[in-house]
C-alpha cells in the first residue's frame, strides 16, 4: 500500500476520457450504469401504475411502499453482501448478481404485463436486494482494478452517471408506461437492459478473492454490527461514511422536493420540474468530475469542508431565490418560467448546490476505498451503505412529518440549508486540527 500512496502524491491522476477507454474500468462502468438506470426505470413505472391504476389512497400508499421496499434491503442485507464480496472474487460475484437481475426482471416483466401491483412491489424488493448485493462490489472492486491515483476520476464518473441514471431512468419509466400498451414497452425495456448489463459484466477482468478464509454467516445483524464497529474504530473512515450519508440525505430531500416546489409553490407545468431536476443532476455530474482537480489529483479530504461551506452558502441563497419567484399564472409553462425575474438565479443556485455536493462526496468515496484494509474494503462499503440507508429513511421521515405539520416546502429547504451550515463546523474543526489529509 505504501508505494501506491507515495505514487499518488507525486503523479497526477488520469483523465476521465482515458478511464472510459480503459478495459479495466469501462465494463464495470457500463454494468453499474445500466443497473442504476434499470432500477429507476422499473421504480418509475411502478409509481405511475400504482397511482393511476390503483388510484385514490391505495395508489398513494403503493407509491410510498415502492420507495420503502427498495431501500429496506440495504438495511437488512448490506453487511452480508460486504462479507460475501470480500470472501469471493468480486468479478465472479458481479456476473452472478447481474444474472440474478435478469431472473428478477423476468418476474418483473410478467408482473408489468399483468399489471399485478403486489407482484410489482415484490419485484422491486428483489431489485433492491440485488442492488444491495451489487453496492459493495462496484465500490470495493475499484481499488483492485485501478491504481490509487485513478480512484478520484473513477468515482467521479460513477457518481455523475448514477445521478444521471436516476433522472433518466425515472423519466423513462414514467414515459414508457404512459404510451399505448406501455406495460409491454416497459417490460421489454427492463428485461433487455438487464440482459445487456449481464453481458457487459462478462468483460470485467478476473481477480482473486480479497479474504477467501472469511467465515460464512447468514444472520445479518452480527455482520452489520461488526462492519459498523470496524468502521467506527477508524475515525477518518467513519467520518467519511457520515459525510457520504449526509450527502445522500440532502440529495434525497432535493430530488423529492424540487418537483413539489415547482408544482405547489410555483404552480408551474411538469416541464419546469423536469428542467429543475435536470439542472440539479447536471450540477452533480459536473461537480463529481471537478472533484479531481479540486483534490490536486490525489486522495485527500482537504477539499471536503470547503465544498460543504459552498453548498451551505448557496443553498441559503437558493431558498431566497425560490422565495422571490412569483407563482406562475395558469400553470405556467417552461417559457413563462424562464421569462420570470429570478428564474435564472434559481437555476444557477441549483446547479451550484449540486456541483458543490459532487466535489464534496467524490473525495469521501475515494478515501473510503483507498484507506480501508484490503480484506475489509467491501465490508466498509457495506457499513457505508447501511448508514446511507439509515440517513435516507430518517431524513425522508422527518421531511414527511414536517410537511404534514404544515411546514412549507421552502421551510424544509431552509432547514436543510441550515443543517448544511452546521455540518461545516466539525469539518473545519477537523481540517484545522490536521485530521483531514
Amino acid at each position: 500500500m505504501a508505494p501506491r500512496q507515495e505514487a499518488s502524491a507525486t503523479r497526477p491522476s488520469p483523465g476521465v476520457a482515458g478511464l472510459l477507454l480503459d478495459r479495466r474500468f469501462l465494463p464495470l462502468f457500463l454494468t453499474q450504469l445500466l443497473g442504476a438506470f434499470n432500477d429507476n426505470l422499473f421504480k418509475g413505472a411502478i409509481v405511475i401504475l400504482a397511482v393511476y391504476r390503483a388510484g385514490g389512497e391505495s395508489g398513494a400508499v403503493m407509491a410510498m411502499l415502492a420507495g420503502g421496499l427498495f431501500i429496506l434491503p440495504f438495511l437488512l442485507f448490506s453487511a452480508l453482501a460486504g462479507e460475501c464480496a470480500d470472501r469471493l472474487p468480486k468479478p465472479l460475484l458481479i456476473r452472478r448478481v447481474k444474472l440474478l437481475e435478469v431472473l428478477i426482471m423476468l418476474l418483473g416483466a410478467v408482473a408489468l404485463l399483468a399489471v399485478h401491483l403486489p407482484a410489482l412491489l415484490l419485484t422491486l424488493f428483489l431489485m433492491g436486494t440485488q442492488s444491495t448485493l451489487f453496492g459493495p462490489l462496484k465500490y470495493g472492486i475499484l481499488p483492485e482494478l485501478l491504481e490509487e491515483e485513478e480512484l478520484l476520476p473513477a468515482n467521479g464518473l460513477i457518481e455523475a452517471s448514477t445521478f444521471l441514471a436516476i433522472l433518466l431512468g425515472t423519466m423513462g419509466g414514467t414515459l414508457l408506461v404512459a404510451l399505448p400498451q406501455g406495460e409491454r414497452h416497459a417490460a421489454l425495456a427492463v428485461l433487455s437492459i438487464a440482459l445487456l448489463g449481464w453481458l457487459t459484466s462478462l468483460a470485467i477482468p478476473r481477480l482473486p478473492a480479497a479474504a477467501p478464509a472469511l467465515a460464512r454467516r447468514f444472520n445479518p445483524w452480527p455482520a452489520s454490527l461488526e462492519a459498523i464497529r470496524h468502521a467506527r474504530g477508524r475515525p477518518t473512515l467513519w467520518r467519511a461514511i457520515l459525510g457520504i450519508s449526509w450527502f445522500w440525505a440532502v440529495g434525497g430531500i432535493y430530488l423529492a422536493q424540487i418537483p413539489a416546489y415547482a408544482a405547489r409553490e410555483l404552480g408551474a407545468a411538469e416541464s419546469v420540474a423536469t428542467l429543475l431536476l435536470g439542472m440539479f443532476v447536471l450540477g452533480i455530474g459536473l461537480g463529481s468530475l471537478l472533484a479531481r482537480p479540486a483534490s490536486g489529483g490525489r486522495i485527500t479530504l482537504r477539499p471536503v469542508p470547503w465544498a460543504m461551506l459552498a453548498l451551505a452558502i448557496v443553498s441559503l441563497d437558493l431558498v431566497a431565490a425560490a422565495g422571490a419567484l412569483e407563482r406562475q399564472p395558469g400553470g405556467g409553462d417552461l417559457g413563462a418560467f424562464l421569462a420570470a425575474p429570478g428564474s435564472w438565479r434559481l437555476l444557477a443556485d441549483l446547479g451550484l448546490v449540486a456541483g458543490s455536493g459532487g466535489v464534496f462526496v467524490v473525495p469521501l468515496y475515494a478515501w473510503l476505498q483507498a484507506r480501508s484494509r484490503p480484506a475489509w474494503k467491501a465490508r466498509v462499503i457495506a457499513a457505508n451503505n447501511i448508514m446511507n440507508a439509515v440517513f435516507l429513511v430518517v431524513s425522508a421521515a422527518l421531511a414527511a412529518l414536517l410537511l404534514a405539520a404544515g411546514v412549507p416546502v421552502l421551510g424544509l429547504l431552509l432547514l436543510t440549508a441550515l443543517g448544511n451550515l452546521l455540518v461545516t463546523i466539525p469539518l473545519f474543526s477537523w481540517w484545522r486540527a490536521g485530521e483531514l489529509e
